[in-house]
């Protein structure tokens, strides 16, 4: 594969082409990385920030704004959930609720209780529930995605 590369002083922000003959595992495997890239605007006190979302272990709506959970952060975002969703859902994103989505890889554990519910616990230790209406979606994302994680 050939690559140009040109500096230009005068963009206003930085852009890729990507040119193939036929769509192949080694394109794929670019497309899918520059994804990886695309950042979201978050915003908290008056503070506006970039985040990658594999950053993000949750989102949920509260009181019809999104925000989305990091680490030790809580940022609202400017997104519904279908539109993070379409954006996010090969990167990890999977709904477990009408005003919630998870990202897979930030999952530590999951735990059902006696009522057949599925307790979430996050690698950050927050514990979200998931919704038994998503659950077999949650579950077959889940294997699709080869995570181990079985249903009860």
């Amino acid at each position: 594969m050939k690559i140009n590369q040109y500096k230009d002083k005068k963009l206003i922000e930085n852009y890729i082409d990507i040119h193939y003959k036929e769509m192949n595992a080694e394109i794929q495997g670019i497309l899918e990385y520059c994804e990886t890239m695309q950042t979201i605007i978050g915003k908290r006190d008056n503070e506006q920030k970039k985040i990658l979302p594999s950053e993000i272990y949750y989102c949920e709506i509260v009181d019809r704004k999104c925000y989305a959970y990091l680490d030790k952060e809580v940022y609202q975002i400017d997104f519904t959930i279908q539109k993070l969703l379409d954006l996010c859902l090969n990167k990890g994103f999977v709904r477990i609720s009408k005003a919630m989505v998870v990202n897979v890889f930030k999952i530590d554990h999951l735990k059902t209780d006696l009522n057949m519910r599925v307790h979430i616990y996050m690698e950050n230790g927050e514990k979200v529930i998931l919704n038994r209406t998503y659950k077999k979606e949650f579950f077959d994302y889940l294997n699709q995605k080869g995570s181990g994680y079985e249903t009860n």
